[in-house]
Parts: C-alpha cells; sequence; structure tokens
C-alpha cells in the first residue's frame, strides 16, 4: 500500500512539473510574438516616416524648380523633373537617401542652368559682333560711295580724317574690351586709397587722393560723345564706339557702380603688386644661394689661396 502511495506522488509530481514548463513556454512564447510584433510596428513606423520625409524633399524639389522657371515662363515637368513616386520600392530606400538624391538633383539643375546661362551669353555675344560687323560694312560702303562723289583734294582730306576718327575708336574698343572704364573715356586714374587704420577700436580712413569729380567725367563724355558719334566719326565701328563710352560714363557716373569698380581695381592692383614683390624676392633669394653656392665651391677649390685670388679679381674688374 505505501508503495502504490510512493509512485501516485511520483507521477503526480512528473504531471506538476510537466504542467508548469509547459506553462512556461506558453508565456516564453507569447513574449517573443510580442517582440516580433513591436519589431513590426516599429519598421513599418521608420518606413512611413522616411516616406514622408522623402514627400516633404520632393515638395521642395518641384517649389524650387517652380520659382526658377517661373520668370522664363517655363515649366518645371519640362525639366524631366515631376513629383518622385514614393510608393513600392521607394520605401525599402536606405534613410538617407531622399536627402542625398535631392542634392544631387540640385547640383544638376544649377550646373545645367549654368550651362544654359553661358551659352546664351555666348550667343548674345557672337550676335552683338556679327551686328556690329554688318553696321560695320554698311558705313564703309557708305564712305566709299562718299568718296566717289569727291575730288582729289576732298578725298585726300576725308581719307587722313578718317585715319584719325579710327584711332580714336580703336582706342575706345580696347579698353572697353579690357574692361577699363576710366580708359575707355581717355581718363588717367591715378586715384589712391589710404587706409583704414583702426587704432584703439577707432576706424581711421580710408582717405581717397586725386580722385576724379563726377562733374570732369560728365564733361570728358560729352566732349568725347561729340567726336565719336556716327553722325560725325566716318570709322565702321564708330557706332560701337559710341556705345561703349556710354556704358563707361554710366558706370563712372553712378556712385554705386563706381565704388564697386573701384574696389575691383584696388584689389586688382594689390594683387599685381603683391604678384611683382614675391618674385623679386624670389630671383633675389635664387641669386643669393647661386652666388653662395659658386663662393663656396671657389673657395673649395683654390684652397688657401682663394681670398688672394678673390680680392684681386675684384680689384681689377672694371
Amino acid at each position: 500500500m505505501m508503495r502504490c502511495t510512493g509512485r501516485k506522488v511520483l507521477i503526480l509530481a512528473l504531471l506538476a512539473i510537466c504542467c508548469i514548463s509547459s506553462s512556461i513556454c506558453l508565456a516564453n512564447d507569447d513574449s517573443m510574438d510580442d517582440d516580433f510584433l513591436a519589431e513590426i510596428l516599429a519598421e513599418e513606423a521608420r518606413h512611413e516616416e522616411e516616406a514622408a520625409q522623402m514627400e516633404a524633399e520632393a515638395r521642395e524639389y518641384e517649389a524650387m524648380k517652380a520659382r526658377q522657371y517661373s520668370g522664363n515662363g517655363g515649366n518645371a515637368n519640362n525639366m524631366g523633373g515631376g513629383k518622385p513616386k514614393m510608393g513600392g520600392a521607394g520605401r525599402t530606400m536606405p534613410k538617407g537617401a531622399g536627402g542625398r538624391n535631392f542634392s544631387k538633383m540640385e547640383e544638376e539643375l544649377k550646373k545645367k542652368e549654368a550651362e544654359k546661362a553661358s551659352l546664351q551669353a555666348a550667343k548674345e555675344e557672337e550676335e552683338q559682333e556679327q551686328e556690329a560687323e554688318r553696321i560695320r560694312l554698311k558705313r564703309e560702303a557708305a564712305f566709299e560711295a562718299e568718296l566717289k562723289k569727291m575730288n582729289e583734294e576732298q578725298k585726300k582730306k576725308a581719307q587722313q580724317q578718317k585715319k584719325k576718327d579710327a584711332k580714336i575708336v580703336n582706342r575706345i574698343l580696347k579698353a572697353s574690351k579690357s574692361g577699363k572704364h576710366y580708359a575707355v573715356l581717355g581718363i588717367r586714374n591715378f586715384e589712391l586709397q589710404i587706409g583704414p587704420y583702426y587704432v584703439f577700436n577707432f576706424k581711421i580712413g580710408p582717405l581717397v587722393l586725386f580722385r576724379v569729380k563726377t562733374k570732369a567725367i560728365k564733361r570728358i563724355y560729352r566732349n568725347l560723345a561729340r567726336t565719336v558719334h556716327p553722325d560725325k566719326n566716318r570709322d565702321g565701328r564708330a557706332e560701337e564706339a559710341f556705345h561703349a563710352i556710354e556704358q563707361s560714363a554710366a558706370i563712372l557716373t553712378d556712385e554705386k557702380q563706381r565704388q564697386d569698380y573701384d574696389k575691383k581695381i584696388i584689389a586688382s592692383r594689390r594683387r599685381r603688386n603683391k604678384y611683382a614683390v614675391d618674385s623679386v624676392m624670389r630671383v633675389s633669394h635664387t641669386v643669393w644661394s647661386q652666388t653662395a653656392t659658386t663662393f663656396k665651391m671657389t673657395k673649395k677649390v683654390l684652397g688657401p689661396f682663394s681670398t688672394p685670388i678673390l680680392v684681386v679679381g675684384a680689384l681689377i674688374m672694371p
């Protein structure tokens, strides 16, 4: 009887252990399911966040293209743009890929705009040159027609005057091509700027000396305009030169544009002076190094007789 009771107790204990272990396993399975579900939800939330970010970047890109092309009557969709699609594989893009794509598109757009502006400027310049050449040929033909109506003395005077006019026009166009507005009007710019200097947090200057007054520039422009005007100047490019002096006078008589132009001139002079000083110092250092090397080699070769020979050589040199 005692043996049967012990077996029953053992069986009941084993059953209890099995029930407890099964309940623990079920609890672990439930917790694993909960963790897996939480990971899925977090991944979905992350995908939704990335999709929203890419949507915002796409809208910003569209707005930027619309602002850039609205002035020219263009359409942002004509540039191969369009709103990027956010569905499908777009949701599997890594985080930050949208920002990189947007930056790349923006750089490409800026590059295309710069190329387009450069081509447009080159085209306009070519058209201006063609128009100037057409006007020159027309004026030359008109001058030749006038010469046929003159006698020999009148022809000689007209041709001499044309040479003088051509000399003035060539000087103006050469200076205009170099962007030298003072030289276009024949003004010698000796303007000198001193400072600014800072002493104990006080600004002194800049002090400007030898500045050409605006009244003088206007007077010089009026006198030159009478000489270069196409109705008086017989050179074929007189009209082109007249436009050049108009442009230079407009810049130099406007205070803001003149200040900006003077700043560019000052910066250019400083760069040129710095380059000249650096070149002189570099050449001086090279000459000194070569002289020292020659002196050392001479002393080494001549030995104890080097000093007397060098002294005698320096005395007999003319």
